[in-house]
């Protein structure tokens, strides 16, 4: 047995029979008990008894969807409220008053007041099942009373908006930013057009509609699991690392001068402030392979492609995560040939994401979480995903081999890689933070974790460098020119062979 529903009929033997009905169409195995041999994957679904969740508790985190930890957490609106704007997730105050939120969150506001739309989007797995709308009709003058809202009413693909859109991206992030792999999230959209996330329901007691809607979610999780546990072939990696280009007097060169939008080498755009768009990075875009030793060496020739195309010498090439005020740098990486699941993400959070902050520059910190969020990622037209937490690793060919690397063993094994450190809400704040000190005990933990599993051993001569920069606190030089430790341009030999076989 590869999956298994449990839940609870005690509190609601009605919602519990929908839901169950509905399993049986998919031929679901499901119950309120556990059954004798551990299924690969259990999703507990509803308000569970004490010793429902007492069971759970005992069974490896990788195994379980939707914790009981993440669901107590929901359940909590205020605690759930700060955890949300931790992440950036505008959110407001609950009726307790905001001492504790004004401290820790971002972008809480006071509740209470009236709002154009009101959505209710069911999210599974990452998902966004469905969008029901609700227009509010606003105040035409101020202490007029407006009518009655009009109920919400189910939005097709075809009728959704950008609030609809920004809705459901919202919502998907807010089930991940509470640790939960499912639930009904409502969400408001103000005048203003600002989108606040008001509450997330782990255990929504889901109606006929809304049961099939879950159902058939969980019918194709099934699927997919199912798939994944019979995968063979190793994950394939890519990549998209985004630099700046700067003259001798430190002002920054639009990459746009040079390179084209597309291609192995181009340029990429930053939005500002009115919608207007610039575009000053520059983009390198390696052939995929599965061995992280090729990808570098890939990306290597894409350097060397970029330095024939930009010709200038003088520019001084730099990456990180926000080498300079007002550009934030990404090292996304891509995966194909693996299932994106919630269990991967939360693994590379925790097994890239973290030990790469320990290294990072001073300024890196500075993007997050507007960019560098826990669990970004964007799905791809090819099928695969982009993973986007990550600053721009382009510093030196051995923290980028030591990234490839550990984004392959998590790729292939994360299902063995069971700790989360970043669960914790104080760790997700000195994350954001880039506070080393208080996660260094929790990055070292996770090495170990990770030198057990058999395919740390292929790549551990690539791993030992960035390991021991971890262990160090040492942060990498956002404004050095990293031509200079990949041997490119100025800083290259013509005969560089030794290097080109090294990587």
């Amino acid at each position: 047995m590869q999956l298994f529903v449990l839940y609870s009929g005690r509190d609601n033997k009605q919602a519990a029979s929908v839901i169950g009905r509905e399993l049986d169409l998919l031929n679901i195995p499901h119950g309120e008990k556990l059954p004798d041999k551990t299924p690969a994957r259990i999703a507990a679904w509803g308000k569970l008894t004490a010793e429902q969740a007492g069971d759970l508790a005992a069974m490896p985190r990788r195994t379980l969807l939707q914790t009981p930890e993440a669901v107590s957490l929901a359940v909590r609106e205020e605690d759930a409220r700060i955890q949300l704007a931790v992440h950036g997730i505008r959110t407001i105050h609950g009726s307790r008053g905001g001492t504790e939120a004004e401290r820790r969150g971002r972008g809480i506001r006071r509740g209470g007041g009236t709002y154009s739309y009101e959505y209710r989007i069911p999210v599974f797995h990452m998902e966004a099942l469905a969008v029901y709308r609700q227009k509010n009709n606003l105040l035409l003058l101020p202490g007029s009373a407006g009518t009655e809202p009009s109920g919400f009413q189910e939005v097709s693909l075809e009728q959704q908006t950008f609030h609809t859109q920004r809705a459901v991206r919202e919502s998907v992030k807010a089930v991940y930013a509470l640790g939960l792999d499912y639930g009904l999230v409502h969400v408001a959209i103000e005048p203003s057009g600002r989108t606040l996330v008001l509450r997330v329901d782990p255990a929504p007691e889901p109606d006929r509609p809304l049961a099939a809607l879950f159902a058939q979610a969980i019918g194709r999780y099934a699927v997919q699991l199912s798939q994944e546990l019979g995968r063979t072939e190793p994950a394939v990696l890519g990549s998209d690392p985004e630099f700046l280009l700067v003259n001798p007097r430190g002002k920054v060169v639009s990459a746009s001068k040079y390179l084209e939008r597309e291609g192995q080498v181009g340029c990429d755009a930053i939005v500002l402030s009115g919608h207007r768009v610039i575009l000053p990075l520059a983009e390198l875009r390696p052939q995929p392979s599965s061995e992280p030793a090729q990808l570098a060496a890939n990306l290597r020739r894409t350097m060397r492609t970029a330095a024939r195309k930009i010709g200038d010498d003088s520019l001084a090439w730099i990456a990180g995560g926000m080498p300079l005020p007002g550009f934030p740098l990404g090292g996304h990486v891509h995966f194909s040939r693996c299932w994106l699941n919630s269990h991967l993400l939360r693994a590379l959070d925790n097994y890239l994401a973290l030990p790469l902050m320990m290294i990072e520059g001073e300024t890196t910190a500075l993007r997050r979480p507007r960019y560098g969020l826990l669990g970004d990622y964007r799905r791809q037209r090819h099928g695969g995903f982009e993973y986007r937490t990550l600053p721009s690793w382009l510093v030196s060919p051995e923290i980028a081999l030591g990234v490839f690397s550990l984004a392959r063993i998590i790729a292939d094994r994360y299902y063995e890689l069971d700790r989360r450190p970043l669960d914790d809400l104080d760790a997700q704040e000195n994350y954001y933070a880039g506070n080393k000190p208080a996660l260094a005990d929790a990055a070292e933990s996770l090495w170990a974790d990770l030198e057990k599993q058999p395919m740390y051993g292929e790549f551990a001569r690539y791993l030992r460098p960035l390991r021991e920069q971890s262990r160090r606190m040492e942060g990498w030089q956002e404004l050095a020119d990293f031509r200079r430790s990949w041997k490119i341009g100025p800083y290259g030999r013509k005969q560089d062979d030794a290097r080109e076989n090294m990587l």
